[in-house]
């Protein structure tokens, strides 16, 4: 199998930003949440993500250098690895991207 690798990072990130910015029109969430939990590929494509969708790195807890690319599983090893540092009453966002070029989120009320 042969990738762009590339344009499916910019892709995938566009596609982030498109649901970001409908999501925003329609509740206050993402203006509203205490941690980013990223279906994490790499430091480019979380910097990247977090760059684009304007999230404060603090927020969103990184297992990439641990772990390396763990594909879907991302999500939650790296909530499981913070879950004693999440209060209650705190909104966590779960994003993830797909290779498939689709795109998900969720929102956890602690």
């Amino acid at each position: 199998m042969t990738t762009d690798t590339r344009g499916l990072l910019e892709n995938g990130i566009a596609l982030a930003n498109d649901c970001f910015i409908e999501a925003e029109q329609h509740d206050r969430w993402v203006n509203d949440i205490d941690w980013y939990i990223l279906h994490q590929v790499s430091k480019v494509h979380t910097t990247m993500l977090c760059d684009r969708l304007g999230i404060e790195s603090s927020k969103a807890p990184i297992t990439f250098p641990h772990f390396g690319n763990i594909g879907p599983a991302a999500i939650p090893i790296t909530l499981a690895s913070v879950q004693d540092q999440i209060k209650l009453g705190q909104r966590v966002m779960c994003l993830g991207i797909g290779s498939g070029l689709n795109t998900s989120a969720l929102e956890i009320l602690w």
